[in-house]
């Protein structure tokens, strides 16, 4: 298999999907402990392994969405997990772009090493690059997740998970094939992009209407077709948000017709319907307990 993508909508040929086994909440993380003191809910997040129903029903729609993606002859590919890890989302931490995957300088020190859960990488044809560790907030730092790729572009957050120097570092590791783009959305310090904005084909963008006002988009998709969101229905979940209501809009393009979403979001799927695009729904009943919604637990390694 070769490595090949550069945005977030063409034909989906091959794919890695987050897993639940082993999960566990990480004991000793700075940048996770000080993500859950950050939250306003009245409770906080516990350390260690969720619930057994947590668990079940996570991984039961896990399996769902791989049996739709299989069903359309897309290659699935899922983690090797010997250790305890929180590798639901596997597109945080793990970059492909073009034929690269880059291992990216996260803040979160215990996902520093995802690329070990995937050994099938090193027999793939792409070039993977490791970037250093962040020792302090200046040195390059930043998610997968803080990337939109928009094909001769990424469109990079910055925010607490994202800093200026991981921009410039991204761009000497992609060259002149990919812009890096600088974004910050002014009134909200999200975490990752996914939620904000989403790339659903060459001109269009789904975008937080609550987070994102027309004059803050970035200059390049201003003469885009927006499909805005003005709300979502907020999902359950349990003792802790781990995600905002807003990870309801957090969706995955199989192709540039075609959209998965998460079938309690009834409204979304009407304003995508009535946009012309077709549109799939299955369960994601334990997305903002987790975390992670679609565009989350994948990672697309060869679009079309």
């Amino acid at each position: 298999m070769k490595i090949s993508t550069k945005n977030e909508y063409g034909e989906l040929k091959s794919i890695i999907l987050g897993s639940m086994e082993n999960f566990q909440w990480p004991e000793n993380d700075k940048e996770f402990n000080e993500g859950i003191a950050r939250s306003t809910y009245h409770e906080t997040l516990t350390p260690g392994k969720p619930p057994v129903h947590v668990i079940n029903e996570a991984r039961e729609d896990l399996e769902t969405l791989s049996l739709i993606m299989e069903d359309r002859d897309i290659e699935v590919h899922r983690p090797v997990i010997s250790t305890t890890h929180w590798a639901y989302s596997a597109r945080d931490i793990l970059l492909t772009v073009g034929n690269k995957i880059i291992q990216c300088p996260t803040p979160f020190s215990s996902r520093a090493n995802e690329l070990e859960l995937y050994p099938f990488i090193k027999e793939t044809e792409c070039e993977i690059i490791k970037a250093p560790r962040p020792m302090t907030k200046q040195d390059p730092m930043f998610d997968a997740a803080n990337v939109l790729k928009m094909d001769d572009k990424l469109l990079y957050s910055l925010s607490h998970s994202a800093n200026e120097a991981g921009a410039e570092w991204l761009q000497h590791q992609v060259g002149n094939q990919f812009e890096v783009i600088k974004w910050r959305v002014v009134e909200h310090d999200i975490t990752h992009i996914d939620s904000t904005m989403l790339s659903l084909d060459k001109n269009t963008i789904l975008v937080n209407a609550s987070r994102v006002k027309e004059n803050q988009l970035p200059a390049f998709v201003r003469d885009f077709r927006k499909i805005w969101v003005d709300n979502v229905q907020a999902r359950n979940f349990f003792h802790f948000p781990y995600a905002s209501k807003w990870i309801g809009m957090n969706v995955l393009s199989l192709d540039p017709e075609t959209v998965l979403i998460d079938d309690a979001q009834t409204g979304l799927a009407e304003n995508l319907r009535s946009n012309g695009f077709q549109v799939i729904t299955t369960s994601m009943r334990q997305s903002r307990t987790l975390g992670g919604g679609f565009h989350c637990v994948t990672n697309d390694l060869v679009r079309e």
